[in-house]
């Protein structure tokens, strides 16, 4: 009888044993597991994640007999969780391509418009002088008359040549958009104390609505701002292409975009002040391209 109930608690103990998870293997595949996260990742991916798992890991040999499925499971979990904000990563960095995959299209889109706008212009300024010619010939002897119709023909050359300048800024500024590397926000220094220039390609060509990219920057200029104490004034510049009452107002739209970025990251109103100056306070001469971009500009300068 006692033979027999050694040979049946023998058995269970082999079935026992043949039923346990080998821990080394479990260990190992847990470390392959992070090793290839590790593989797959940059060194900012995830790197929290993949620290608390290496941490937990490094200790498992350690870990007593008795307690060894409860720290496995924290492994694992931690392990998964480092696989799961790799993922993410991952995904965040698809997701950031696709908008500039965008960005890029629209920004084709809207030279393509820009073009059009403008053949459109030079079609109508080339018609409008020919009316100019035709009616001038036909009442030359009606000198009242032909200065009514000259004077209107003037006023139509004036806007097509208006078209003609916001169209040329609006080219400027999608080209220049085009060709800016990191300079959208630079720091520089008025009297000795630190200030900040943005430059236009910050925002839509033509229009005062910020970029994605621009809109980071600022929020992250917001935290040293604001965490400086002092007052700012936010001051939008122009070229002198188009109507300069049609510049004052862009170049104070601008400036209260970027405060209204300001604002919300936290800077209080009462430290913040906007002006628009159009095209009177150039950086650069307004004839060659190059000086129009530098003079399309905001300017965050201490009080």
């Amino acid at each position: 009888m006692k033979r027999a109930v050694w040979a049946l608690l023998l058995l269970a103990g082999s079935v026992a044993q043949a039923q346990t998870p080998d821990w080394a293997t479990q260990v190992a595949e847990l470390d392959a597991r992070l090793a290839a996260v590790d593989a797959a990742g940059n060194a900012a991916d995830a790197a929290l994640e993949r620290l608390e798992a290496q941490q937990t890991l490094a200790a498992l040999p350690k870990t007593r007999a008795r307690e060894r499925l409860d720290a496995y499971e924290v492994a694992e979990a931690l392990v998964r969780r480092a696989e799961f904000a790799l993922k993410s990563a991952e995904l965040e960095a698809q997701l950031l391509a696709l908008d500039r995959e965008r960005d890029g299209i629209l920004l084709e889109a809207s030279r393509r418009d820009a073009e059009l706008a403008r053949k459109e212009a030079e079609r109508m300024r080339l018609l409008a002088l020919a009316r100019e010619e035709e009616e001038a010939l036909a009442a030359a002897d009606a000198a009242i008359e032909d200065a009514a119709v000259q004077e209107a023909q003037a006023r139509e050359l004036a806007d097509a040549e208006a078209k003609d300048a916001e169209l040329a800024r609006l080219e400027e500024e999608l080209a220049a958009q085009a060709a800016a590397k990191g300079d959208v926000l630079a720091s520089r220094s008025v009297a000795g104390k630190p200030a900040y220039r943005l430059s236009a390609s910050a925002f839509q060509p033509g229009k005062a609505v910020l970029m994605p990219e621009a809109k980071q920057l600022l929020q992250q200029l917001a935290r040293k701002l604001k965490a400086g104490g002092k007052a700012w004034s936010i001051e939008g510049h122009t070229d002198n292409l188009g109507n300069e009452d049609g510049n004052l107002a862009l170049s104070l739209q601008r400036a209260e975009a970027v405060r209204a970025v300001l604002r919300a990251a936290g800077i209080p109103a009462g430290k913040l002040g906007v002006k628009g100056w159009g095209s009177a306070k150039p950086l650069a001469a307004n004839t060659g391209k190059n000086g129009r971009a530098q003079n399309r500009r905001i300017e965050i300068l201490p009080k």
